[in-house]
């Protein structure tokens, strides 16, 4: 397998690969779907390429509008078949640690939510998108607000042993 760079990708590739970087917790749990991994990266996406939080989204603001849906699916594909990242089995959790009753998890849905397999590309994608002065505050108040959910969710006993 080839070793990718940010630059060798497209940039909605690295807009996901940056944000499956970021750590968001389960949208479920955090009570809101704009922790979901393809709002995230519609908006992050927008935010690079035009300066505006909803070129790609669905009028309600919340939901993706079909055709970002269908180019994220493609860039998914992709990096698929780059080897970087690949689908989780439709219906288990998304969640990293075990499954607790109670507990409100996200299901996988394979075409938003790959694992990822090279994290340090992610990471490399993840710090690209934090250095484009639009997209900055957007992506750093997401990760504090995972913070911030994350640490809820252990409080209540997520992923304790």
């Amino acid at each position: 397998m080839p070793a990718y760079q940010p630059e060798d990708l497209t940039p909605l590739e690295v807009a996901l690969l940056g944000v499956l970087s970021v750590g968001l917790p389960p949208s479920r749990a955090a009570g809101s779907d704009t922790f979901r991994v393809d709002h995230v990266t519609a908006v992050v996406h927008g935010l690079a390429s035009s300066g505006e939080r909803s070129t790609h989204l669905a009028p309600d603001g919340v939901k993706v509008a079909p055709a970002f849906r269908a180019e994220l699916r493609s860039a998914i594909e992709s990096l698929s078949g780059k080897g970087l990242v690949v689908a989780q089995a439709a219906g288990e959790p998304a969640a990293a640690g075990g499954f607790e009753a109670g507990l409100q998890i996200d299901l996988v849905d394979p075409d938003e939510h790959p694992a990822v397999l090279d994290r340090y590309l992610a990471q490399l994608c993840m710090e690209q998108l934090f250095n484009i002065p639009a997209v900055y505050p957007y992506l750093m108040d997401r990760y504090a607000a995972s913070g911030e959910v994350w640490r809820r969710l252990r409080e209540d006993g997520y992923a304790r042993d």
